[in-house]
């Protein structure tokens, strides 16, 4: 007997399903955005201004240092994805197995390098040397999550993906409150994050275990993490997320340790801007990599390009007409000169999160070239950092050209490449 599948049924049963997925991580986004914000928060209001900004710096180190392996999640769910949907499911779990040996081997590496290369400056005069010992295992040890990411991504387990979402911003939240109310100081908060994400790295792997256990008998791959795209996934998100942060650490640098922490707070404030596009591009990256259709790629994209625009233009308007009493009831009185930047860096965030859509659309497409254009755009930032960093409103400035500059390069290579 033979079954037949209404096309048109498929396709809507498809969209309900990417609008439930999306609708949930979105949720979890949400959450985790909360989770995230109290933390920072709560840190601002136990630490000085001083210590804060330097938490606060540590933070973008860590955040930009966590985004080369984003490449590995996306390689990763582009793979399994494909595999999973023509039925090749030992191929799918091998790939994933090659992959977490070969980043489990360098966060070896890298916890080697910092047991033995921080003491050393510790003796010659290095400050702050538990903090900067920390910040270096958080980002070795965070290798390993976006490769069991980008399996669950792959795999469409997105209720896992997004417990493990809250997972990661719940411990790190746990061990902050601990730590800060005990009296510890940013070193030890630090250490308290690094074990937040090694607990999520190890759990966000169980999830998949049944498909690293079926292909665990098949004969190991010899995998090059260091390939092509691989380079220019990383080369482009690593690009795009230091234009986004890159102020934050020229503030550090050029203001004094007070205004310095008042920029910090506007500044992570206005980041939430940044996690708006997380479940719209999970959701779209695998969906779009296995469509093989630029028609259906192209309304994929306007769709993310949508969701997040309205999303992203509410959320401006409400931390613009909200900034005083927003920064007095999160990071407290202390960081009232903070009110009058928060506004003008959510737009410039929101233009980043808009330009992020596009980024991981080219990659869901293997188009990692883009990342030359990002590169380009990241020398011109510097240069204007370099001539205009006297006040917080010339930051402001530039970000906001170099916002909108990115999202411009993007719509014009997406149309020069389906021309």
């Amino acid at each position: 007997m033979t079954v037949t599948v209404d096309p048109a049924a498929e396709r809507t049963r498809a969209r309900r399903a990417l609008i439930g997925s999306g609708l949930l991580l979105a949720l979890a986004v949400g959450a985790a955005n909360a989770l995230n914000a109290v933390f920072q928060f709560a840190l601002a209001r136990i630490l000085e201004r001083g210590e804060y900004s330097l938490l606060a710096a540590l933070f973008a180190v860590v955040l930009i240092g966590a985004v080369p392996p984003l490449a590995f999640q996306a390689t990763t769910a582009r793979k399994v994805a494909s595999s999973l949907a023509e039925g090749r499911e030992t191929e799918a779990g091998t790939y994933l197995r090659a992959t977490l040996r070969s980043v489990l081997l360098w966060t070896g590496v890298l916890l080697v390098l910092t047991a033995v290369l921080v003491p050393v400056g510790a003796a010659a005069g290095l400050d702050e040397p538990l903090a900067i010992a920390a910040t270096a295992a958080t980002v070795a040890i965070a290798l390993v999550i976006p490769v069991a990411w980008g399996g669950l991504q792959g795999a469409h387990r997105f209720r896992d993906l997004a417990g493990a979402t809250l997972l990661f911003a719940g411990s790190r939240l746990a061990a902050g409150l601990v730590i800060g109310a005990a009296g510890g100081g940013v070193g030890a908060v630090m250490l308290g994050v690094a074990g937040a994400t090694a607990l999520t790295a190890a759990l966000s792997l169980l999830p998949l275990r049944g498909l690293l256990v079926r292909t665990a008998g098949a004969a190991p791959s010899r995998l090059r993490l260091a390939t092509l795209p691989n380079a220019g996934a990383a080369a482009g998100l690593t690009t795009l997320t230091v234009l986004a942060t890159s102020d934050l650490l020229v503030a550090k640098l050029a203001f004094p340790s007070g205004r310095a922490g008042d920029y910090a707070a506007a500044s992570v404030g206005a980041r939430v801007m940044l996690l708006i596009p997380i479940a719209v591009t999970t959701v779209l990256f695998p969906r779009v990599a296995t469509l093989r259709d630029r028609r259906r790629e192209r309304s994929h994209l306007l769709a993310g390009l949508l969701a997040v625009g309205v999303t992203a233009a509410i959320a401006t308007v409400l931390l613009w007409t909200l900034a005083t009493p927003l920064i007095e009831l999160t990071f407290g009185a202390k960081y009232d000169d903070a009110a009058s930047w928060l506004g003008p860096l959510s737009l410039a965030m929101a233009l980043y999160a808009l330009a992020t859509v596009y980024l991981y659309h080219f990659l869901s497409l293997g188009q990692s070239r883009f990342a030359l254009v990002l590169l380009a755009l990241l020398a011109l930032q510097l240069v204007l950092f370099g001539a205009l960093h006297a006040s917080p409103r010339e930051l402001i400035g530039v970000q906001i050209g170099v916002a909108a500059a990115t999202l411009v390069a993007a719509e014009a290579w997406h149309l020069a490449r389906h021309r």
